[in-house]
């Protein structure tokens, strides 16, 4: 277990407009300990019950990792690397529950290279038979939890020297804002450009350059969620970007308004929460 980093290796910050989000449903997230921790980081639950006519859409800057999700009545499914903004829609009362590999823990438990799921979902039995037999759909968290990691634990392989390198990069990736580049990734942890693009294409199923712009994202959106008086252009050079035209570009790209927008769409979503209550 030396060597593997025990910090998360997944932002928390993926989920846009969170205030409101968090009115709406809950998120409550389990830490995964022991041998199996080495693979997948937590597994997690939404729940959410909402008034007659009222539908709220979650929406989440994806992560780079795996998911194994459960919903009352539908199969387990196994959902790759999303490269896009996902879009969850939610009426009435309900529950999903999952549980989140880290980065490249998928390919290291299984042995499958990650790119050839990037951006697809499958049936979760086509890789873990036996998976939709455990009910997870039905049991409350904590058990469905038991069952979910009691289930993977007895088949989980011994961790080899690549993951390890690869989860120490992405750690690194996650929580030092000012890795901006692949190049300071490779210089820190002596390895070419070249040899971090092949293992993470195999591992995580992402370029390391989409890796580092991904946390930068989920870094901007936060910020620009939670701090009114955020000044644009110190937050496009605190997380890399060459000026703050490269960084309202690529924000809009991603998430479909400017950080403008955005952080005005956040304040009045919370100042009408407010006013509400």
């Amino acid at each position: 277990m030396d060597g593997y980093p025990h910090m998360p290796t997944t932002s928390g910050k993926a989920v846009l407009r969170p205030e409101e989000t968090a009115r709406r449903s809950t998120l409550l997230q389990y830490p995964v300990a022991g041998p199996l921790g080495v693979f997948v980081e937590r597994t997690w639950a939404v729940h959410w019950d909402l008034p007659p006519g009222i539908e709220h859409v979650t929406e989440v800057v994806s992560q780079p990792c795996f998911n194994l999700t459960f919903h009352a009545g539908s199969a387990a499914m196994l959902h790759g690397v999303g490269s896009g903004v996902s879009r969850h829609p939610l009426s009435g009362s309900g529950r999903f529950f999952g549980l989140k590999f880290r980065p490249g823990g998928f390919r290291a438990f299984t042995g499958l290279p990650a790119h050839t799921l990037t951006d697809r979902s499958v049936p979760a039995a086509e890789v873990f038979p036996g998976v939709d037999d455990l009910g997870a759909d039905g049991l409350p968290d904590e058990e469905a939890g038991a069952a979910l990691t009691g289930y993977l634990a007895v088949r989980a392989p011994e961790p080899d020297e690549r993951y390890a390198d690869l989860l120490a990069m992405v750690s690194a990736m996650l929580h030092d804002r000012r890795i901006s580049r692949t190049e300071q990734v490779a210089r820190r942890f002596n390895h070419s450009e070249r040899t971090l693009q092949r293992l993470f294409r195999e591992y995580i199923g992402v370029s390391p350059k989409w890796m580092i712009q991904r946390y930068r994202l989920h870094d901007a959106a936060h910020t620009l969620a939670h701090e009114a008086d955020t000044v644009l252009a110190d937050l496009a050079a605190e997380l890399g970007w060459s000026d703050q035209a490269h960084f309202t570009r690529d924000f809009k790209h991603h998430i479909g308004l400017t950080p403008g927008e955005y952080a005005a769409e956040c304040a009045s979503a919370d100042a009408l929460a407010g006013y509400s209550m």
